[in-house]
């Protein structure tokens, strides 16, 4: 009899073990699969901020680039009202709620003074000219409480004529034209090609030129050289119209012009 007791009890013990052998189990599936589950969501939301940073900087270069060619004013406010529209519809059931602000009035931007209207603004016709948009998109997700994240972004391009010089001699008369180009950053920019060099203007008329880019250790950075043959006579005026390699277009010019014999 009394084996039987200790039989039944060392069942009842065995049959206990397994069972909480089976809840740990079962609570360390359930937990893994939560944790996943909570890690590739947070992965999905990671990414849809991520997406919609780099959308945000797209337009603005986009927007800027057609300003440049058209001088429309209001393409960067239309652009980005259709992105958010087009956000929204992308992202169903994450809650995604989009606003954005142009940048308007004075601001500083690498040191420079620009005037933005709904976010794009432009110094053109000096012999450091300018093209930028700027603009703060807010952000909240509802499905993961984020609210009132913001970022900024902008978009820069910067082209200074450093000098100008006429070079006459008696077999050969020519002009040569030293300039600097940067994007935001500040950094230099040191992949232009001579097509990026729209139009070059002496006393307003277009010329055929040559360009070659290297490091100037008398301005401190990369130079684009451009050089104009056959120039008879001092010019009342130098004029250069670059687009980078994102569409941003910008124009310099001077009258400041040296003679070199």
């Amino acid at each position: 009899m009394r084996m039987a007791r200790n039989r039944k009890g060392q069942f009842i013990i065995i049959a206990a073990l397994m069972i909480s052998i089976m809840i740990v189990s079962i609570s360390t599936v359930i937990y893994g699969t939560v944790t996943y589950y909570r890690q590739e969501r947070w992965e999905e939301y990671v990414t849809i901020v991520d997406s919609i940073k780099t959308g945000s900087y797209g337009l603005l270069q986009v927007g800027l680039a057609n300003y440049g060619q058209t001088l429309n004013s209001t393409v960067l406010r239309d652009y980005f009202n259709q992105w958010m529209r087009d956000v929204r519809k992308a992202y169903p059931g994450f809650g995604v709620d989009l606003s954005y602000a142009l940048a308007s009035g004075i601001r500083s931007a690498y040191g420079v003074s620009l005037n933005y209207s709904l976010g794009l603004a432009r110094t053109w016709n000096q012999p450091v000219s300018f093209s930028a948009s700027n603009a703060t998109v807010s952000l909240d997700l509802a499905s993961v409480g984020l609210t009132g994240y913001n970022f900024s972004s902008h978009v820069f391009l910067k082209m200074n004529i450093r000098e100008a010089k006429w070079y006459y001699k008696e077999s050969q008369r020519y002009v040569l034209i030293y300039v600097s180009v940067e994007k935001e950053g500040p950094e230099p920019v040191v992949n232009l090609q001579k097509s990026n060099f729209a139009e070059v203007r002496l006393s307003g008329v277009p010329q055929t030129f040559s360009v070659k880019r290297y490091y100037s250790s008398t301005y401190s950075c990369f130079i684009y050289e451009i050089r104009i043959n056959s120039i008879s006579a001092l010019p009342s005026s130098v004029e250069v119209t670059l687009s980078d390699t994102r569409g941003i277009k910008t124009v310099s010019y001077t009258t400041s012009i040296q003679q070199t014999s």
